[in-house]
């Protein structure tokens, strides 16, 4: 997988702690259930920014959301480097509880608007039936963000960052300025 194609990935959790002395690492999950993983998956996690694949070699269950990886050619000094780094698989992969790729998971994102500038961190996204919002304040103020496919410019699940077509006058209306 290529790396412009990383946007594509679903972070599933993070490298938590080492177990044991050969290079085994404790994956924590955030939402997945941990049996979603095989041996057949490849695992990804970022190193200084770039994506790298890993291939799975063994698995073992640690507990209810904790899965103990060996990794292909991971040793103990290897294995230190993916300490407290985020994990991520492909979609296609795996299933994911008809999450397809949830979009409405983007609390803390950084969202920008097409002209790229930042606007904040997204706090929640209000679901309603075919007319989502997004909520982030600006100076203490509350602003509510049409949130669909259609002014959906860039999604980076990777970068956590959200480029949206923010229709103009919008966030003045709220603002004042």
């Amino acid at each position: 997988m290529a790396f412009f194609m990383q946007d594509n990935l679903k972070e599933i959790g993070h490298i938590s702690r080492l177990h044991g002395y050969s290079g085994k690492l404790v994956i924590s999950f955030i939402n997945e259930n941990p049996s979603i993983l095989t041996k057949k998956i490849t695992i990804w996690i970022n190193i200084s920014g770039l994506i790298t694949p890993f291939k799975i070699q063994e698995i073992q269950h640690l507990n209810k959301n904790k899965l103990i990886l060996t990794l292909l050619n991971v040793n103990k000094d290897k294995a230190q480097e993916l300490k407290n780094k985020s994990v991520f698989v492909h979609p296609k992969d795996i299933d994911l509880k008809d999450e397809k790729f949830d979009k409405t998971n983007i609390a803390k994102y950084d969202l920008f608007n097409q002209k790229e500038e930042y606007l904040g961190k997204i706090s929640a996204v209000i679901k309603i039936k075919n007319n989502n919002l997004i909520q982030l304040y600006i100076n203490d103020t509350e602003i509510l963000l049409p949130y669909n496919e259609k002014n959906i410019l860039v999604l980076d699940h990777f970068k956590k960052r959200l480029k949206l077509n923010i229709a103009d006058g919008l966030i003045e209306l709220y603002t004042g300025e």
